[in-house]
């Protein structure tokens, strides 16, 4: 029989539903069908046969009942490893209050990391924006969703960019925690594909989850391929984006422009049907800047240059704060910010008299350049700016730079005709940080580009006599002292011998377990720090051991052996300080074992200040306190104003919980030319006025379910020393009420996910005691011993914490050669060109948890449902196969109670397009069993209500747990055996009808989701196509009117901007028509199976 479209058929040995039939042409031709799989084991898997000639097609009308129990019982503990698998592997998407990832992963969820999974599942195309504060689980949040999504089969294709120095951190993280295998790609991928494959095959099809960095999305040789991969759309595909701040676009004037990346990722972006955007600061204080942003995500609801809608925005953005969370219980550390003065330093110190001699040498350029060109000025300042920081970092940084301009400035006979543009001036402002494409560059080739601005920029027109002076006196007393113990490395020195090394200074001193980072912006400070903290420790125990440096540039391989070292327990490692430049500022985790750093440098941007600290101040600290600390140098004028940024940003952080991107950028201008010391009062007060109410509100703790409080301005709290006291209080009310009033709001969400949370750990059913029964069943299954505990002891005394050793699989006689690469998911990571056998003998299997051991030690694996080993191991229970030849599908356990029950399980499930399976569940029908002899037309097996039911699978579930109700005679099982076919006809009729119900039921909120979502999408497209037409509008009003007014570049974008407008109304008409008519076809349920489970009895202990 041929089938039709919603069949369910066996091709091949699995079961298929059929998505289409084409019929032959002309008689004597096959008909074509096309499959999708829907076995647990390869899940939608397409195929496509010509049917006729198919030697095993069959189509499968009824659930086959005849194989239960026709070969008896099985043992009750690989009956309990297959039931539980098969409830475990259950999905549905028929509620989107139900949670399915959480419990399926290597984390211990909190509350607050579900409320972006809440989101993204009651989304009909997942765009979403992470916003929350630094250190909260950005990363295991976009873990969670991506999870969710793949077992829901929405998602079939993943890209993850993020900045360079993350890179091998995702794809760990997304291997350990969630069972994600990622490729990174990268020059070596796809040198490698190129060698194996020949250049005619695209990289990106040989997979279909891949991480890459941000720099390889601008590099048309990685993104050309890409966009051929994912075509115009690509359905079932999810782009990751983190640190998505950096794809906005420029921020500098009224208008932002465009940078490389934004356009790159304007041209990648649309193709992807799904979006996770990750960062921290989303909104750089400009709001065009952040439309731009908001429609790389969903262009549905948001247009680049119309202002974004507080509703709209707060749909698809989630933020919560460190703060809010503490104060609501959650356990994150209190972080301490700690001023260190260093005073009473001889007025003819260097650090000093050099401070003064730069203000000397800044006031002559400025006056011999105050009637050049604007540009010319803004070079000269630009390098004044460039040695003042450096000065500021350390005298050898200075030394070095200064002497680069001394060299240049004595070839400057005449002014430089073309003076290089502000943008390629960047290395005197800023140095690069993790975000940078530089970054990854070699440290040297970053110092020399930054030498060649200096030089660039340091030929503007000849100097005087008087500035040359200046240069040499500073360069002769920085050349004299740029070797000479800073007398912060002094304080630094104190501090390693009262907390790291009690006995420093004598030979073999001993070092405490005690870590601490310092973090300083330029290379120079970097090798400085390195060499005399390196000569102070010398002769103490394994020195040469204690000091890393990580920086940019250092090498993948380089950089994660420093990070798993520094998360190594300090007992087994003798890693003690950490040097760090600002390459290490963003994502990386070094929380594990330090909660000490030093700022042995100020960055100008607060922003810059934020990420050091949440280096320490993050998930998984193990230390209730964090203490984040800088230096002061009163006698120093510019720190008075370094002082206050610093004392600015903890204020915000402390009253307002967040750092406002606008704050950074408003610092940014007002020390854009420096710190000049006549103007360190004005600077001081400007710093004090920075408020966030010119930029637009981002409210923590939003909830898209509740009415819109993002409209509210934030709060300026002004603590500068001058305002009234009244109006201090009476501000400082005002943020601690707003701060109230959002803390009230997230206490109300945390409640309500805490209790979504409980309810899908009911609904998957999962427990430590029948997980670690599964696996050991599954080994024994294979001819392995069971798990073993590394602790009898403690696997005695607390089983969940217990560690557990599994069998060298790999090596028992005749085992399949596979389980070595499966056991390797065990080990360490691989490091880079490392050979499989190097790595196997250097990297022991470890042993395996069953709960989040809280650090990143990396001493045990965490076991979950979704890792590799797991799902070999367990995936045997959902191969038809194992069914049909090994499993019986009946079981004999025991009860206290005093009547015996037998149970019929069913599976119902409901597919869609795709073979995407929309609802599983687990059914039951149960009856107090009567021996058939005994049975009359009113005593017969009589199915119980839900309540009786239920009470009895709760029995099922305590024998499948307890060894002894697993006991059962011979002569019972042959017994009960002779009448289970009997009693599974007499019941199935029951079990049918439930699942008729269930089915009705599943489909019912289906459609009501399909309605729903397909109505939301149809309104937002209208509303945005309202909004851009009054935009539209606006702008032409405001043109006729003479009041738009942008440079060169603005205007050009803008016009890029109203061009795109037009095409994107047009789009808007054609998604109207398309997309709810898409959405609702994703709910359209194709096929329904009940399949056959299996049959228990509950016998009487006393019977």
């Amino acid at each position: 029989m041929i089938p039709a479209t919603g069949d369910i058929v066996r091709v091949r040995s699995r079961q298929y539903l059929v998505e289409g039939v084409d019929l032959p042409p002309k008689s004597g031709d096959s008909t074509r069908v096309r499959l999708s799989c829907i076995e647990d084991d390869a899940q939608g898997e397409p195929l496509e046969v010509l049917w006729e000639r198919e030697v095993d097609a069959q189509l499968l009308r009824q659930t086959d009942w005849d194989r239960i129990a026709s070969r008896g019982f099985d043992d009750p503990r690989q009956f309990s490893a297959y039931l539980h698998t098969l409830r475990w592997s259950c999905v549905t998407a028929t509620d989107p209050k139900l949670f399915q990832a959480p419990y399926r992963a290597g984390i211990e969820v909190k509350a607050y990391q579900l409320q972006p999974l809440r989101m993204a599942i009651a989304m009909p195309r997942v765009n979403l924006f992470i916003a929350d504060d630094v250190g909260l689980g950005k990363t295991i949040e976009a873990g969670l969703i991506l999870r969710e999504l793949s077992l829901r089969q929405k998602v079939r294709r993943v890209v993850i960019c993020v900045p360079p120095s993350v890179v091998r951190q995702w794809r760990d993280e997304m291997e350990e925690r969630f069972g994600l295998s990622f490729v990174i790609y990268d020059r070596d991928f796809v040198a490698k594909v190129r060698r194996e494959r020949g250049y005619a095959v695209n990289p990106w099809k040989t997979h279909s989850r891949f991480i890459l960095s941000h720099a390889l999305v601008r590099d048309e040789l990685y993104a050309a391929p890409l966009r051929d991969w994912l075509g115009e759309f690509s359905a079932g595909s999810l782009l990751i984006l983190d640190e998505a701040h950096n794809v906005a676009p420029a921020s500098g004037g009224r208008y932002a422009v465009d940078s490389k990346l934004t356009r790159a990722m304007r041209d990648l972006a649309p193709r992807f049907e799904h979006k996770l955007f990750l960062s921290a600061t989303p909104h750089n204080g400009h709001s065009n800047s952040f439309s731009a942003l908001l429609e790389l995500l969903d262009p549905q609801r948001f247009v680049r240059g119309v202002p974004v809608d507080a509703k709209l925005r707060d749909a698809v953005l989630v933020r919560r704060l460190k703060s809010d969370l503490r104060a609501l219980g959650e356990s994150f550390p209190n972080r301490q910010i700690l001023r260190i003065e260093i005073d009473d330093l001889p007025a003819d110190h260097p650090a000093l008299t050099l401070s003064q001699l730069l203000q000397q040498y800044r006031r002559a350029r400025e006056e011999r350049l105050s009637s050049a060109k604007k540009t010319q000025q803004a070079a000269a300042m630009l390098v004044v700016l460039s040695l003042q920081k450096r000065l500021l970092s350390s005298i050898e940084a200075f030394a070095r730079t200064l002497d680069i301009h001394r060299a240049a400035v004595g070839k400057a006979s005449h002014p430089q005709p073309h003076l290089p543009p502000a943008h390629a001036l960047d290395l005197l402002a800023l140095s690069p940080d993790g975000d940078d494409d530089r970054a990854d560059l070699p440290e040297d080739d970053v110092e020399a580009e930054a030498d060649a601005q200096m030089q660039a920029a340091s030929v503007v027109s000849a100097i005087t006599e008087a500035e040359r002076a200046l240069l040499d006196q500073m360069a002769d007393i920085a050349t004299k002292s740029r070797y000479d113990r800073d007398p912060r490395v002094a304080y630094l020195l104190s501090w390693i011998r009262q907390h790291q090394c009690p006995t420093l200074g004598q030979p073999n001193a001993k070092w405490l377990p005690r870590r601490v980072i310092i973090f300083t912006e330029y290379a120079d400070t970097k090798r400085y720090l390195e060499q005399v903290l390196g000569d102070a420790i010398s002769e103490s125990d394994r020195a040469s051991e204690r000091i890393a440096t990580f920086h940019g540039g250092i090498g993948e391989d380089r950089r994660e052996a420093i990070k798993a070292a520094w998360n190594a327990d300090p007992q087994r490692h003798p890693i003690r300080i950490l040097i760090a430049t600002d390459a290490a500022r963003e994502g990386v985790n070094l929380q594990n074992n330090c909660a000490d750093l030093f700022h042995f440098d100020i960055p100008w941007n607060p922003s810059r200040i934020e990420q050091r600290n949440g280096r320490i101040d993050r998930k998984l600290q193990q230390s209730p306190v964090v203490r984040c600390m800088y230096f002061v140098l009163p006698q120093r004028a510019e720190d008075r104003v370094l002082d206050v940024i610093v004392s600015k940003t903890r204020t915000i952080q402390e009253e307002l919980g967040s750092l406002a991107p606008i704050v950074g950028r408003r610092i940014d201008e007002a020390l854009a030319l420096g710190i000049a010391h006549e103007r360190i009062e004005e600077l001081t007060h400007a710093i004090h006025q920075v408020d966030t109410t010119s930029a637009e509100s981002i409210d923590p703790g939003s909830d898209p379910s509740e009415p819109s409080q993002a409209s509210e301005p934030a709060l300026s709290i002004d603590t500068e020393p001058g305002t009234p006291g009244r109006v201090r209080t009476l501000l400082w009310e005002m943020g601690h009420a707003q701060a109230s009033a959002r803390r009230e709001r997230l206490d109300r969400q945390l409640r309500d996910l805490r209790e979504q949370l409980e309810r899908s750990r009911q609904w998957i059913g999962l427990d430590d005691r029948h997980f670690r029964d599964a696996l050991s069943a599954s080994l024994q299954a294979i001819g392995a011993d069971e798990l073993q505990p590394s602790d009898p002891s403690q696997a005695a005394a607390d089983p969940a914490r217990a560690s557990w050793q599994l069998p060298q699989l790999q090596l028992r006689k005749g085992a399949d050669p596979t389980w070595a690469t499966t056991l390797d998911s065990l080990r360490l990571p691989r490091k880079k060109g490392q050979s499989p056998a190097d790595w196997r003998r250097e990297s022991p299997i470890r042993p395996v948890v069953f709960r989040d051991p809280g650090n990143l030690n990396g001493d045990v694996v965490h076991l979950h449902l979704e890792h590799r080993l797991v799902q070999r191991l367990l995936g045997r229970f959902l191969s038809q196969g194992f069914r049909d030849d090994d499993l019986r599908r009946a079981c004999v356990l025991r009860s206290v109670e005093a009547i015996p029950h037998v149970v019929l399980l069913g599976r119902l499930s409901l597919f869609g397009e795709g073979g995407a399976r929309l609802h599983d569940e687990v059914l039951a029908t149960a009856a107090a069993w009567l021996p058939p002899e005994q049975r009359t037309d009113k005593s017969a097996l009589s199915p119980l209500r839900e309540e009786g039911k239920a009470e009895v699978l709760r029995q099922i579930e305590e024998a499948l747990a307890q060894p002894r109700l697993r006991e059962v005679e011979p002569a019972l099982a042959s017994r009960l055996r002779q009448h289970a076919s009997l009693d599974v006809a007499t019941l199935t009729p029951s079990l049918d009808a439930r699942a008729k119900t269930l089915a009705d039921r599943a489909t019912r909120e289906l459609g009501k989701r399909a309605a729903a979502e397909a109505a939301d999408m149809a309104k937002i497209l209208e509303s945005q196509r309202d909004r851009i037409q009054k935009r539209q509008q606006q702008l032409e009003e405001e043109s006729r009117q003479g009041r738009l007014a942008f440079d060169a570049d603005e205007a050009r974008q803008l016009g890029e901007d109203s061009r795109y407008w037009k095409v994107r109304l047009s789009a808007i008409e054609r998604e109207l028509a398309d997309e709810p008519d898409r959405i609702r076809r994703s709910y359209n349920v194709r096929a329904t199976r009940i399949e056959a489970v299996g049959v228990v009895y509950l016998w009487p202990l006393s019977s």
